[in-house]
């Protein structure tokens, strides 16, 4: 399987920053028993609360002071009247009951979010089943391996192209992925051809019926080291299949957008509530340190930034293949997945003795082989 790199703005070689291990380890939380572990995570950037909320609270602040300097320069009569209405968003700051709505709404986008990463497909079981159930050897072997993996890192690029923007910008078209050598000429006519002709069925999954084909003309040819081992596979196939047929109702069965517009409005709406909401009387017969704590308001703001911030989370695990610093890196899981693939492909040709040489068991091998060869009445 060709995979060209420049042509699809893949890069294969990422740093060592970028290796799942290694991403694995640099994000796992820090030691609690520790003795200031846990405070490393309030400093950082990336994926952070501050990341997310540095502008609304510029924005915050900038509208909440501007409000305060238009009090100081309006007249007596409309003072009164803004006075009156900071009052009245000051007594009813506490009646809008955001936890509720934002309980639901988080609760509902994270149980999704779980579901899909369990139906999340892969294919390295795939591909080495396959391989490991053919009989060794065969002239063919290697030509029917690397089509039926290059045929499975093709469907699952065609399911999350479905659900994932960043991936769909890396493939576009057919056009790209028959660049890129992912697909061939002909596979790509075949699948434009259906898509013209009105067929409705994903095209990740016509991808898996050319597989499932392949595993038939594999069993009727006896390529097979057993005959249970077409079932076995198909069973497995199949369960991809059914996968990436999750994946693709994700994209087309998703939250409604009342419910996260009821989220937003809600969220805002008490933002701005807040930036109204000041007790001019007391500010006035206060003392200059009292004043200044009312007009700095940090309990509202703060009540408003975290209300902020569970949204945030709710809206991030409705779509967790984007590209926020939080959201599953398709790209990555792309790139790992054309990495296994050549692996595992290479495994057909492929013994012990092709990476350590001479085994200790070797001389058990060569008579085990020996033996099986004899014939029955020799």
């Amino acid at each position: 399987m060709r995979y060209d790199k420049s042509q699809s703005h893949v890069q294969l070689e990422r740093n060592a920053s970028q290796v799942p291990s290694v991403l694995a380890f640099n994000q796992t939380s820090p030691d609690a028993n520790r003795f200031g572990e846990s405070f490393r995570i309030l400093f950082r950037w990336r994926g952070s609360i501050y990341k997310f909320i540095w502008k609304h609270v510029l924005v915050y602040y900038f509208l909440f002071y501007l409000l305060s300097i238009l009090h100081g320069l309006l007249d007596i009569e409309r003072k009164k009247t803004f006075e009156a209405l900071a009052k009245y968003c000051l007594k009813n700051t506490n009646s809008i009951n955001l936890m509720l709505m934002l309980t639901f709404f988080t609760t509902t986008a994270m149980q999704r979010l779980f579901s899909i990463q369990i139906m999340i497909p892969g294919t390295a079981k795939v591909i080495t089943f396959f391989i490991m159930s053919l009989k060794p050897n065969m002239p063919e072997g290697p030509i029917i391996v690397e089509q039926f993996a290059r045929w499975t890192v093709l469907a699952w690029i065609l399911t999350f192209r479905v659900v994932c923007k960043p991936l769909r910008k890396m493939f576009p078209d057919m056009i790209s992925l028959q660049v890129a050598g992912i697909i061939r000429e002909k596979e790509r006519c075949i699948l434009e051809r259906v898509e013209t002709e009105g067929n409705k069925t994903p095209r990740a999954l016509i991808v898996i019926d050319w597989m499932l084909l392949l595993l038939k003309e594999t069993a009727i040819h006896n390529r097979f080291t057993e005959k249970s081992n077409h079932l076995k596979v198909l069973d497995i196939v199949m369960a991809f299949k059914k996968n990436c047929g999750n994946i693709i109702k994700f994209a087309t069965k998703n939250i409604p957008y009342a419910l996260i517009q009821a989220a937003i409005i809600v969220v805002y709406v008490y933002g701005l509530v807040t930036l109204m909401a000041r007790n001019f009387e007391e500010a006035g017969n206060s003392g200059f340190l009292e004043g200044i704590v009312n007009y700095f308001p940090v309990i509202p703001s703060l009540q408003f930034f975290i209300f902020l911030i569970w949204l945030n989370f709710g809206r991030t695990a409705v779509n967790p293949f984007g590209t926020d610093d939080d959201d599953i890196d398709v790209k990555l899981l792309f790139d790992t997945h054309v990495q296994d693939s050549f692996r595992l492909a290479s495994l057909y040709a492929q013994d012990l003795e092709h990476v350590f040489g001479a085994m200790p068991q070797k001389q058990y091998n060569d008579a085990c082989s020996l033996q099986n060869a004899t014939p029955v009445g020799k």
